[in-house]
């Protein structure tokens, strides 16, 4: 897919996809490979290489393998809505 997910937003989204986080071993301020996106018309669930789980978009911020940042949410390659 090429673009890696940073995981900074421990706080946001629902209890059980927190607790998902935590017990995935997610590390705020890490950086993980994403294999697929899945964007519904209410959420977005992202798939971590290597990582059991499935985990909400809102969660993570996402770049390209250089760092440039990626913007999912108007991107026509994860983003099937617009």
């Amino acid at each position: 897919m090429g673009i890696y997910a940073k995981y900074l937003y421990p706080e946001n989204g629902y209890e059980s996809g927190k607790t998902q986080a935590i017990n995935a071993g997610l590390e705020v301020g890490e950086r993980y490979a994403v294999s697929n996106v899945m964007m519904g018309q209410s959420n977005t669930s992202i798939f971590l290489e290597g990582i059991a789980g499935v985990f909400n978009s809102v969660q993570f911020e996402f770049e390209e393998e250089d760092g440039t940042p990626v913007d999912i949410y108007r991107d026509r390659r994860f983003n099937t809505y617009i």
